[in-house]
């Protein structure tokens, strides 16, 4: 009796010297952050396990990307939220850093600009996500938006007006929607306050700024219904509101812009994000005006941009790096595309030529077609020979035709003639995927040739029924303002690049009118006039049409 009551007496005495808070922080250990963190690797190495001997046909392929395309998204949101959590408690000042975004770049070994745009984004977003946000683990069902199913950056530069090309990316960009443009504007800071006051801002439910959070879209991100790049451009777009706005209308525009997120990437999102005023605005003529305003700021930053240089290789070879406005690159790309396509007119490439000139001393291979040369060339290589070209002589007998390299700008008759103090400003629309303002069309109106048309009028004849078989370069300008690409779903070799396709066959009594005209590229061409595959035509917006193929079985 006497031993148990001294075993009872020494084990009192040992409780009494424990850490309770410390012991049930422990036992709340696989509960915490670390823990979930620990966990969430060891399903990505079993993820990574399983791929060698996992066997899926491509619609499970698809629908597995689809899904951790999702997960990607949703650990994006966890680390805003962190950096938030970070901001608020002024991390980068107890690491030496000068804000948010030298704090964040360093923590993730990211870019300056880059990680900036992130901690702004992260100020925006706040710390905490909507409640009930985090028990989202199945399938997307928010009812703002839907995972993306378009391709993500083919359309060229996205973020800022100006579009740059090197020596090492042949067709840079991805319309990736300015990951760091949060640092650009004028209002731009590098995320966050700090302290007491961030807290107080957090808690009445606003930015550090005072601007309110951006609730709606958080929640989105933390399903992995958007991306980051997505909630980028949200974030820019409603930054960009009239001071008039209220928050009332914040909160519309911002629910518009998930709306539009949809099949959307973040490059596509944000040329139509510059018309969200639409949604609580009922007067065309100050959306106009607004979004005109929008793009030619972008355009004066792209020139503040601009820049070039050179460097001499010392073996024969020159590397350099240049940074234009949008437009200028633009027209840069469409005569390289004309100069490059795959269907140009045999022995136009330099290549072609160096090649022939070789067989005809007996050094080459004959055959029919390509040459060796070209099947050998990637377009990198390509694309760099013709620019090369380029800049020793003018390039006229390398091109399809005039149009291929023309870029088509469709503007209003008063903003050309610079009369627009009733009405007001408009964007003009190009065949390039994007808008230039009212200013810029009428300084590159001043050098270049006008096309007398009106919504096809009657100066240039655009049908042209059976009295001809091959369509007219007019009508491949007018066609070039409607497509911007190959018209086969999925397809993004650019409008340069294809050739004009009668939909039902000359043969067979189609006609050569516009309504029965689509542009493939030579891929697509081939698909269509094979018996090994079959097509499906939708009639879409702007009286174009796309084309789904579909192998035969």
């Amino acid at each position: 009796m006497d031993g148990t009551s001294g075993f009872e007496e020494m084990l009192t005495q040992t409780l009494r010297r424990v850490d309770l808070h410390t012991m049930r922080r422990r036992i709340e250990l696989p509960q915490g952050m670390a823990e979930s963190i620990r966990r969430a690797h060891a399903e990505v190495d079993a993820m990574m396990e399983r791929l060698p001997d996992e066997e899926s046909d491509i619609a499970t392929l698809r629908e597995q990307v689809t899904q951790v395309e999702r997960l990607k998204r949703r650990v994006e949101a966890v680390q805003l939220r962190l950096t938030a959590k970070a901001s608020r408690a002024a991390a980068h000042e107890a690491d030496g850093r000068l804000d948010s975004g030298s704090w964040l770049a360093g923590a993730t070994d990211s870019d300056r600009r880059q990680a900036a745009g992130q901690a702004a984004l992260a100020d925006a977003l706040g710390a905490t996500p909507a409640a009930g946000d985090g028990s989202s683990t199945g399938d997307a069902s928010d009812n703002a938006t839907g995972i993306s199913g378009e391709r993500g950056g083919s359309e060229g530069s996205g973020g800022d007006a100006g579009a740059a090309l090197d020596a090492g990316t042949p067709d840079s960009g991805s319309d990736a929607g300015d990951t760091g443009a949060a640092g650009d504007g004028p209002d731009a800071d590098d995320g966050a306050g700090t302290g007491a006051d961030a807290d107080d801002a957090v808690a009445s439910g606003r930015r550090a700024d005072g601007r309110p959070l951006l609730t709606a879209t958080g929640a989105a991100l933390d399903a992995g219904t958007i991306s980051a790049a997505h909630a980028q451009v949200i974030m820019r777009a409603l930054d960009d509101l009239p001071k008039g706005v209220t928050d009332e209308q914040r909160r519309e525009c911002e629910d518009q812009l998930l709306l539009l997120c949809t099949n959307r990437s973040p490059g596509q999102l944000r040329r139509a994000a510059r018309r969200v005023l639409e949604a609580v605005e009922p007067e065309p003529e100050v959306v106009d005006q607004h979004e005109d305003d929008l793009v030619a700021d972008e355009e004066e930053r792209a020139r503040d941009k601009a820049a070039f240089w050179v460097k001499d290789n010392q073996d024969g070879t020159v590397t350099g790096h240049f940074t234009v406005p949008w437009a200028s690159g633009m027209m840069l790309k469409k005569i390289i595309d004309a100069m490059t396509a795959p269907r140009r007119r045999q022995g136009d490439d330099p290549a072609d030529r160096g090649d022939q000139a070789g067989r005809a001393e007996g050094r080459g291979a004959a055959g029919s077609g390509s040459t060796r040369t070209d099947r050998y060339l990637d377009w990198q290589h390509r694309r760099g020979l013709a620019f090369a070209d380029l800049l020793t002589r003018i390039p006229t007998d390398h091109l399809h035709t005039k149009v291929s390299a023309t870029m088509i700008i469709t503007t209003r008759l008063s903003d050309l003639m610079d009369n627009f103090e009733a009405a007001g400003s408009k964007v003009a629309t190009t065949d390039m995927q994007d808008v230039l303002s009212a200013g810029s069309a009428r300084r590159l109106a001043c050098g270049a040739g006008l096309l007398p048309a009106v919504l096809d009028g009657d100066s240039v004849p655009l049908d042209l029924g059976r009295q001809r078989r091959l369509f007219s370069d007019a009508q491949r300008m007018a066609l070039a303002g409607r497509y911007d690409e190959c018209a086969a779903q999925g397809c993004d070799r650019p409008f340069a690049w294809t050739e004009t396709h009668h939909l039902r066959p000359w043969e067979a009594g189609g006609t050569t009118d516009l309504d029965n005209a689509v542009p493939l590229c030579g891929t697509h061409h081939h698909m269509i006039d094979s018996t090994r595959w079959t097509f499906v035509v939708t009639r879409m917006a702007r009286r174009t049409l796309s084309l789904v193929f579909h192998r035969r079985t």
